[in-house]
């Protein structure tokens, strides 16, 4: 017969702390796994219901747009006050790149694959991010004429020369 043996202190504390873990894990895991409807804030809402109209029916003006290793296929894209504009972006460079404006007064949306995104981020109203080989959409009916400079905001990407003029007339 073989003695009974007492558990170590230390060994009953780690198998306290391994069952406080994996409960943990189990209530956050329970808490994040709700439904994002629930969750969905009004500006979130009212941006959906901006994106949802803008990619509702064919687009005015249509332009492309190409993101290579630190430039852009055009330096200059142009479109008249007040239609809806659709940028069709490619990213054809071996790295991430993004078409950004800092400021454009009007209605913006971006579409990624089947995916409705926001077009903002940060300080700039138009950010499309794109992967390399992703392709994207940006919608935007912009309410006041002027001169607009886009760019890429990857670090060195606009002081390499990746930026241009987006003229609205």
């Amino acid at each position: 017969m073989q003695p009974v043996q007492k558990e170590r202190p230390m060994r009953r504390m780690t198998r306290f702390l391994m069952m406080a873990a994996v409960a943990s894990l189990a209530v956050a895991v329970t808490a994040c796994s709700g439904s994002e409807a629930t969750h969905t804030k009004p500006e979130d809402a009212a941006r959906a219901a901006v994106a949802a109209a803008l990619f509702t029916g064919p687009a005015g003006q249509s332009l492309s747009l190409e993101m290579t290793d630190l430039k852009f296929s055009t330096p200059a894209l142009a479109a008249k006050s007040g239609e809806l504009v659709e940028v069709a972006l490619a990213n054809k460079g071996s790295i991430e790149h993004d078409f950004s404006i800092a400021k454009l007064p009007g209605e913006k949306a971006l579409r990624v694959g089947d995916r409705d995104t926001d077009v903002a981020k940060g300080n700039n109203e138009v950010h499309a991010h794109l992967r390399a080989g992703q392709t994207g959409v940006v919608r935007m009916r912009v309410s006041s004429p002027g001169a607009y400079e886009f760019f890429c905001t990857v670090p060195g990407h606009k002081e390499a020369g990746m930026k241009g003029t987006f003229t609205v007339q």
